[in-house]
C-alpha cells in the first residue's frame, strides 16, 4: 500500500491547512469525503508499507470513526462499506487530478541562446563612435516639463466664489 505526505485543508478552508504525513489513498479518500474534494493537495508519494485492506479499514474505523452514540454512518462505512471491503491501495486507483500532487520543481527564466548574437557589432565592422556624456545639470535643465499657464476663469464661476 501506498503512502504521501499531504497538506489538508480542514473543511476545505485553505487558510486553515494541515501537514500528514504516511498518508495511505484510503485515508486521503475519507478525508475528501470529510472536508471536501479539494482539501487534499500538495500530495507526495513516498515509500510503500505491508497493510491488508482489512487491517486499513480498522484502523481508518478507529481515526475517523461515528461518535459514539452516532447513528450516522461514518466516512469509513460509506466509502468501505462491509467488514470485508477493499480500500484503495494507489494513487492512481484514486484518479486525482495531477494539480493536487507536489510540484518537483519551480519555472525558471529562460537564458539567451548561445547561437545568437547579443547585439554585438562584427569583427570586420567599425564600432559607432559613441557620444560624449552632456552634464547632469543639462540633462536636468532639458528632463523638466514646460511651465503650465495658468486657466482662464470664466465671470460666473469666479463671481459665486467672491
Amino acid at each position: 500500500m501506498q503512502t504521501a505526505n499531504v497538506s489538508l485543508a480542514l473543511g476545505g478552508n485553505h487558510g486553515n491547512t494541515i501537514q500528514k504525513w504516511a498518508v495511505t489513498p484510503a485515508e486521503v479518500a475519507v478525508l475528501r469525503e470529510i472536508h471536501g474534494e479539494a482539501s487534499v493537495f500538495d500530495v507526495d508519494p513516498r515509500e510503500d508499507i505491508k497493510r491488508s485492506s482489512r487491517e486499513e479499514r480498522a484502523r481508518l474505523l478507529d481515526i475517523y470513526g461515528k461518535p459514539p452514540g452516532s447513528r450516522e454512518l461514518s466516512a469509513v462505512e460509506v466509502l468501505f462499506p462491509g467488514a470485508a471491503a477493499r480500500v484503495f491501495e494507489s494513487f492512481d486507483e484514486l484518479e486525482l487530478d495531477p494539480s493536487f500532487y507536489k510540484a518537483k520543481t519551480r519555472v525558471t527564466p529562460k537564458k539567451p541562446h548561445e547561437d545568437e548574437p547579443e547585439d554585438e557589432p562584427a569583427e570586420d565592422q567599425p564600432e559607432e563612435p559613441e557620444e560624449p556624456e552632456e552634464p547632469e545639470e543639462e540633462r536636468a535643465i532639458k528632463a523638466k516639463p514646460p511651465p503650465r499657464k495658468a486657466a482662464k476663469k470664466s465671470g460666473k464661476a469666479s463671481a459665486l466664489f467672491k
